[in-house]
């Protein structure tokens, strides 16, 4: 079996990225024990190193044409084809998308949306493209609820909600840190948000939320925790790097960074090793999640309150209206609740590798010619 994976830019150095293609590889594995995954990748030997998934070529529409032999080689081959990825549903880039998706059906191979996420789709162009897509897909799962309330209203397809492919990454012992370890993850936020790749953001926002971060870490200071602060993506034009800086100089207290985590293995065992993350890169909640490190966030992105509703910690997410206090507020409400936010957290991560275990055996059947 053969299977051509897309939808998430693999190869760009995003760690989310590459752990939702580890996890998608593991599980499929599971179900279809001998599976081969090809992933189309910005950066193919990269990705073929970090996530241990044979790759080709990523093309832009005019490079696509000019390679259309290999890229129709590599459909051709296939006996099935996955979108996946972080958000490969957004309201712009439809030309890329909607060749990528057309090919399985040019092809006649089945096509599953497997645990996606979908961004608001304002524009008429964007849910008409969205719903001719939709059509060829035999099977539709999300990774929050969200998600799905987006693509329900384009398609008349069953979909369920599974969770984010991430979650089945191998977890690995973690050492016992000497202090307490609060864990920051900030992500890239501005007002071209197309290229950052989060929903739309006024500058007001985008400054209170850094006030909101940079008051969490000083009240995290001053209750004794070791404040680390670590990027999940050092890429232009996103670049957590620069949004750790801009937090930092709000911040009245003392705090330490670390570099990008080398694969999400690392940024796994990292946040194992964290008392509490508090994260705005999605993928930092995910792998504190399987961690069973309890989390708090800003919801600034529907990704981030999908994840933190299915995690059982909405209790803990606070939005840049809430005052900017807030967060330290939800912070000091995790520090209380610790035991019984980690024994939440860690039922519904449980709940939701489950759920993707499930998914997959449904393609399994799917693929041999079985009910799904």
């Amino acid at each position: 079996m053969r299977l051509v994976v897309f939808g998430g830019w693999f190869g760009s150095r995003n760690l989310g990225d590459e752990a939702i293609l580890i996890g998608l590889r593991n599980v499929l594995r599971a179900s279809m024990p001998g599976v081969e995954l090809v992933a189309l990748s910005t950066d193919p030997g990269y990705t073929e190193q970090v996530c241990g998934v044979e790759s080709v070529k990523l093309r832009s529409p005019r490079s696509l044409v000019r390679n259309r032999e290999e890229y129709l080689r590599v459909f051709d081959e296939a006996d099935g084809c996955i979108v996946s990825g972080g958000t490969p549903i957004y309201d712009y880039g439809h030309l890329s998308r909607a060749i990528h998706m057309a090919l399985p059906a040019i092809k006649g191979k089945p096509l599953v949306f497997f645990g996606v996420g979908a961004k608001p789709l304002p524009s008429f162009k964007g849910r008409g493209v969205t719903r001719l897509l939709l059509r060829g897909a035999k099977l539709i799962s999300t990774r929050d609820a969200p998600s799905r309330a987006i693509l329900t209203r384009l398609t008349r397809t069953p979909i369920v909600v599974t969770g984010d492919s991430a979650l089945h990454m191998e977890r690995t012992a973690a050492e016992e840190p000497k202090e307490p370890l609060a864990l920051i993850c900030p992500r890239h936020l501005a007002l071209d948000h197309r290229r950052s790749y989060h929903q739309p953001l006024s500058s007001p926002e985008i400054n209170r939320i850094r006030h909101m971060v940079a008051r969490a870490a000083d009240r995290l200071v001053s209750k004794g925790y070791a404040v680390r602060f670590t990027p999940y993506h050092t890429a232009t034009p996103d670049d957590d790097r620069h949004e750790i800086t801009r937090v930092m100089n709000l911040m009245r207290g003392e705090a330490g960074t670390l570099p990008r985590p080398a694969s999400p293995g690392a940024a796994l065992r990292l946040a194992a090793e964290a008392s509490l993350v508090v994260g705005l890169r999605l993928h930092s909640l995910v792998l504190a999640g399987l961690a069973g490190t309890p989390v708090s966030s800003v919801g600034y992105d529907v990704k981030i309150d999908g994840f933190m509703e299915l995690a059982g910690a909405s209790r803990y997410l606070c939005h840049a209206g809430d005052g900017l206090d807030a967060l330290s507020d939800r912070v000091d409400r995790l520090i209380e609740e610790r035991e019984d936010a980690t024994r939440t957290l860690t039922g519904n991560v449980e709940m939701m590798r489950r759920r993707i275990s499930s998914e997959s055996l449904k393609v399994a059947r799917l693929l041999s010619g079985q009910p799904p």
